[in-house]
């Protein structure tokens, strides 16, 4: 799939400082089912009074953290989605209390085909001028934050998880906003 002629979409940074900002993540979209299995793992854990458990609505497995971009820019963004990409199966089945009290739902391994689409989706955002983490990729399923001292179930049951959607996603306030979605073939 080709992306839109774009050279630098991202890179000008001759925004005014009041230009109207989106904040953007490309996810893995769980269906129903699939969230619910995730909020019941959520309740094996033992949280700590101050943990902010996150709602099933939100639970989503990130690929790309975009970040804020001004609001005339988001549409090259869209139209870089693809309209599908290759299935994948993932298990998640390591729970992890990360540094800052980020309680996760890690996978062993993590398939080839889930590796490329991050890699070709890295590849279209940085052709348009998107600047992505150094950091390697980490996929996780966040259950919570502010989660110090949390304590994880002990042999929970895996989630095994076929991945069929993937979405452009806005947080707003808290709130998501799906701007466009491709599926799995």
């Amino acid at each position: 799939m080709t992306t839109p002629d774009a050279t630098a979409v991202l890179s000008d940074n001759n925004s005014t400082p009041n230009a109207a900002m989106a904040r953007l993540f490309i996810g893995l979209w769980p269906d129903d089912a699939q969230r619910w299995e995730a909020r019941a793992h959520q309740q094996l854990w033992r949280w700590p009074p101050q943990a902010r458990t996150t709602p099933a609505s939100k639970l989503h497995l990130t690929l790309h953290f975009i970040g804020e971009v001004p609001q005339a820019q988001v549409e090259p963004l869209v139209q870089a989605m693809p309209a599908s990409f290759a299935a994948a199966e993932l298990t998640l089945s390591q729970p992890s209390l990360w540094r800052g009290g980020i309680a996760v739902l890690e996978p062993d391994t993590v398939p080839a085909s889930l590796q490329a689409l991050h890699a070709q989706l890295g590849l279209r955002l940085r052709q348009l001028g998107v600047s992505l983490e150094a950091k390697p990729w980490r996929p996780h399923l966040t259950l919570a934050r502010q989660a110090q001292g949390a304590k994880p179930p002990v042999a929970p049951p895996p989630l095994h998880w076929r991945l069929a959607q993937l979405a452009l996603v806005q947080s707003d306030g808290g709130f998501y906003k799906v701007l466009r979605t491709a599926e799995a073939v």
